[in-house]
């Protein structure tokens, strides 16, 4: 069960498959909904006025021993889905406020910015109650956790299940029983995604859509709660978003902390090969350099591409199934499949040690590990608005990137290229884009930001999508920053109980000292 929660912990940091129906509370007599399963319908506010904040009753399942009213309050954050255009549409976000035992003690809140861009924070919030809470209720601060605008269990969600149906069905390489190559596959995502934009532009202007969207809403949140400053944790996506509050709304920022930083003016998508690189190169001299990994299972990288090159040659067929519902699909596995498995695993700082032990027995034809991680993120489709993924995405970020600079920089690591083939991470988001017509941001979202707020920047060694060396550059314009890179640790620092989480509590206690770093000596010692 650790394993299988650990998953899916990972997962929820970057980007997850599309979700369905949302899942309100259940009442004592309700079994507890898992990820995608629809629920009945739960009473709402009627719409208030841009600003308001309304009380409602919590919408979904609350982490053990919480009371609602007690231990938390939710609501809706009523705003405008395009700020300062005349009878724009009203949107809600989904908010809830959590108290430290005895109430908190502290005037200034955190605030949780969630990854992907497009993940709920608040639709897996009984998995991650005790991560997220730990160093606000350790300082007697609250937490504040919401689903960004077009998210989750906010109105409106901008969901692709019909994305979600197709992923199932491709699982086998087949679509109506017929065997589908790689470039049918593209045409057929990308059919779907325009019927998915084209289904969500009748109700949403899918260009509000934005990380200065995002970051306005958080200002107005804290304005409608009543909040003189709090303090803002972001992680991955949530590190973007929490630098673009920084840039326009920093009078109200107590502290900062980036977790697994995403700067604005990266690109995500160029330099995307070269990350998984360092991080698969950095996982093979880990385990050289480690005696009793050497000896068990020597030669690991050869071992690892031997067994991509095996199976792109000749790919099995085996069986995954969704640890929520028990379902079984029939799925197919060839080398670029187990390159963007080995990927997700490496987000996760306690499978990271296990992934040789999997290459292994892959290599010997055992896929049981690898088919028990892909289970688990089928399991996971329910946790994305794929429509808010690929707004925020095409406008903030693609649009200041090239297709053919892209492609050259794939050509210089054509042994993990193909993993990008069909991937949202790869050359399809670019024709997505096209596609979807949102424009381009503001040039200033892709500019560096330039800040006086007091930051802790924190970055794990083997991160394969944001690596140490992004937390180190965003902080170069930040002017009180301090910056770890934790030994051993994947994607998000601050999850992990231990020497990350004890320096952001002395971190939220004192933001402008830097925090005992001495544990992370220990943690490289061992």
């Amino acid at each position: 069960m650790r394993t299988r929660l650990t998953l899916i912990l990972v997962v929820l940091s970057l980007v997850a498959c599309t979700p369905g129906d949302r899942s309100p509370t259940p009442t004592p007599s309700q079994k507890a909904p898992a990820p995608g399963e629809a629920a009945p319908p739960a009473y709402l506010p009627s719409p208030g006025i841009p600003g308001q904040f309304q009380t409602a009753a919590c919408r979904f399942v609350l982490p053990d021993g919480l009371v609602e009213g007690e231990d938390l309050q939710c609501g809706y954050l009523t705003v405008e889905e395009t700020r300062g255009a005349p009878q724009s549409r009203l949107i809600r976000l989904a908010v809830a406020i959590f108290h430290p035992p005895g109430g908190a003690t502290q005037p200034d809140p955190v605030i949780y910015l969630s990854g992907g861009p497009g993940v709920s924070a608040l639709e897996m919030i009984r998995y991650q109650f005790d991560i997220l809470s730990e160093a606000a209720f350790a300082t007697g601060r609250d937490l504040i956790v919401f689903d960004q605008r077009g998210v989750g269990l906010s109105q409106p969600a901008l969901d692709c299940p019909e994305y979600d149906r197709l992923s199932l069905d491709l699982l086998d390489h087949q679509v109506n029983g017929e065997e589908v190559s790689e470039a049918q596959t593209s045409e057929i995502i990308l059919d779907v995604l325009r019927a998915c934009r084209e289904r969500l532009s009748q109700s949403a202007d899918l260009r509000a859509y934005s990380t200065a969207a995002n970051a306005a809403d958080v200002q107005d949140l804290q304005m409608a709660l009543g909040f003189q400053q709090v303090n803002l944790w972001g992680g991955s996506y949530g590190t973007r978003l929490a630098l673009e509050i920084m840039r326009g709304y920093p009078q109200g920022l107590r502290s900062v902390v980036l977790d697994a930083v995403y700067p604005p003016d990266v690109d995500l998508y160029i330099q995307a090969p070269a990350n998984f690189k360092r991080a698969l190169t950095r996982m093979f001299a880990a385990c050289q350099d480690n005696q009793v990994c050497s000896q068990a299972f020597p030669n690991l990288q050869e071992v690892f591409f031997d067994t991509v090159d095996r199976l792109n040659a000749d790919p099995v067929v085996g069986e995954v199934i969704n640890p929520f519902t028990g379902e079984r699909y029939k799925a197919w596995m060839n080398g670029n499949t187990l390159l963007a498995l080995t990927f997700q695993l490496l987000y996760d700082s306690k499978i990271r040690y296990l992934i040789p032990q999997y290459i292994y027995a892959a290599h010997q034809g055992d896929y049981t590990s690898f088919e028990l991680a892909r289970g688990s993120m089928i399991g996971l489709m329910s946790l994305s608005s794929r429509g808010m993924t690929f707004s925020v995405l095409c406008q903030d970020e693609l649009a200041f990137s090239s297709y053919a600079e892209y492609q050259a920089e794939m050509a210089k690591f054509p042994e993990i290229a193909g993993m990008y083939t069909n991937s949202i991470l790869g050359g399809l988001a670019y024709q997505i884009c096209q596609e979807w017509q949102v424009g381009q941001a503001d040039p200033s979202a892709n500019q560096p930001v330039y800040s006086q707020v007091p930051t802790l920047v924190m970055n794990g060694e083997f991160d394969p999508v944001t690596p140490p060396a992004w937390g180190q550059h965003a902080a170069e314009t930040l002017e009180t920053a301090f910056v770890y890179v934790y030994p051993g640790v994947g994607h998000g620092a601050g999850t992990l109980v231990g020497c990350p989480r004890q320096m952001m509590t002395a971190f939220l206690e004192e933001p402008t000292t830097a925090p005992d770093d001495t544990c992370i000596t220990e943690m490289q010692a061992r």
